[in-house]
């Protein structure tokens, strides 16, 4: 499922530098550092020198997550996040899906395994549990300090 268009921008905590705050714009999936940053995010990112970068934030009680401008919202047990090896390249490049119940992946991210591979294993691990997914969603709704939303 789709989110609609907020146009607001987020407070969220990037996922590698541990004392950065960024303001997470998903209308057009941008990011501007915050010189004063507020005591409280909803949700993480993933800033990458190449696109797509990624988010997972949570608003009015929702889980949305967010590759690229492509943004879906994270219910108790669907859409799926997948992350796995890629047999021909003997693991050391893994494939993230998003795939919704009713087929097959909607959304396919491929990355070096020593890249961004902390976050997308973080990110399916944690999304598998559909009680983590209604925590974070009612808790980064409210905000949390940003040691909370990478520990998850």
């Amino acid at each position: 499922m789709r989110v609609e268009e907020e146009g607001l921008g987020i407070a969220v905590a990037d996922f590698r530098r541990r004392g950065m705050i960024l303001e997470w714009r998903a209308a057009s999936a941008t990011w501007t550092g915050l010189e004063a940053p507020p005591p409280q995010v909803h949700g993480v990112a993933l800033i990458r020198g190449v696109p797509p970068n990624v988010c997972l934030y949570a608003i009015d009680g929702r889980l949305c997550l967010q590759i690229g401008i492509e943004r879906f919202v994270l219910d108790a047990h669907e859409p799926r996040l997948g992350s796995r090896a890629d047999w021909l390249t003997f693991g050391l490049r893994r494939r993230f899906s998003v795939i919704p119940a009713h087929g097959a992946a909607r959304v396919t991210h491929t990355y070096w395994r020593g890249s961004d591979g902390h976050f997308f294993a973080w990110l399916a691990r944690r999304a598998a549990d559909a009680a983590w997914r209604a925590k974070a969603a009612a808790e980064w709704s409210q905000g949390v300090e940003p040691a909370t939303v990478r520990r998850g």
